[in-house]
């Protein structure tokens, strides 16, 4: 029998700082509601402005995030985004697009429910980075003003 660790969604989510702290058991259940894709660099993950319907992870490779045409950041390896409009259905606060060929996990709206619905601490790291989110580039916007 094999050891549950071996699935690879398994073990790349146990090394994303928001689901390292989950049990094997929840990363298991996590990773089986996700979807492993591999996008060329160039690739608009998130436009702003327009709906969102996807969270991801980004497994390797980079993302650079553009708020109202200015550079933000870059997201690297266990970065993790499209979380606002998967909790409020809204619009894309963020236009991300990969600089580099990049290898993401996936989850579709209905996918991600699930797996905040079944973990209470989860739920709560996500809304945590959220608000932290949400706060940085509030914070941004003031002093560009």
């Amino acid at each position: 029998m094999l050891h549950a660790m071996s699935d690879p969604k398994t073990r790349a989510l146990s090394k994303v700082p928001l689901f390292s702290p989950l049990s094997q058991k929840e990363l298991e259940f996590v990773a089986s509601r996700t979807d492993e894709v591999d996008v060329p660099a160039g690739k608009r993950l998130i436009t702003q402005g327009q709906p969102g319907d996807t969270f991801y992870v980004l497994l390797d490779g980079e993302a650079d995030v553009v708020i109202d045409d200015k550079p933000r950041r870059t997201m690297e390896t266990g970065d993790f985004f499209g979380e606002i409009s998967m909790l409020d259905r809204g619009l894309g606060t963020a236009t991300i697009t990969t600089s580099k060929p990049s290898r993401l996990l996936v989850m579709s709206h209905a996918q991600f429910r699930d797996a905040i619905k079944a973990n209470d601490a989860l739920l709560i790291k996500v809304l945590a980075a959220m608000g932290e989110r949400l706060r940085a580039d509030m914070h941004a916007r003031h002093e560009q003003a």
